[in-house]
């Protein structure tokens, strides 16, 4: 997959030479750019149940770890990501 992070998303595309990419989350930034407020996880059709959400948002977070940003999801599937995989917790933002 090739990637492609701007400052309100973070696509994967099949080839360099797509227009569309095949996997999305989209986002806004908090606090000086410290904090990502995540809005939505997308998968195009063709690639639904392979896991390609999952992967995506591993590889995101990843990211916002390596650079000690944090997250607070509002996306139902980035919810349910951060429920599931206690492991990631830590980058989620204190809200108090």
């Amino acid at each position: 997959m090739i990637t492609k992070f701007t400052e309100n998303s973070f696509d994967y595309y099949r080839s360099e030479t797509d227009e569309k990419p095949v996997a999305h989350i989209g986002f806004s930034l908090l606090d000086n750019s410290q904090t990502y407020l995540v809005e939505h996880t997308w998968v195009d059709e063709s690639a639904r149940g392979t896991g390609l959400a999952g992967k995506i948002t591993k590889d995101f977070l990843a990211r916002l770890d390596k650079s000690s940003k944090k997250v607070i999801p509002i996306c139902p599937y980035t919810k349910k990501f951060f429920e599931n995989h206690f492991e990631y917790q830590y980058l989620l933002k204190d809200e108090n």
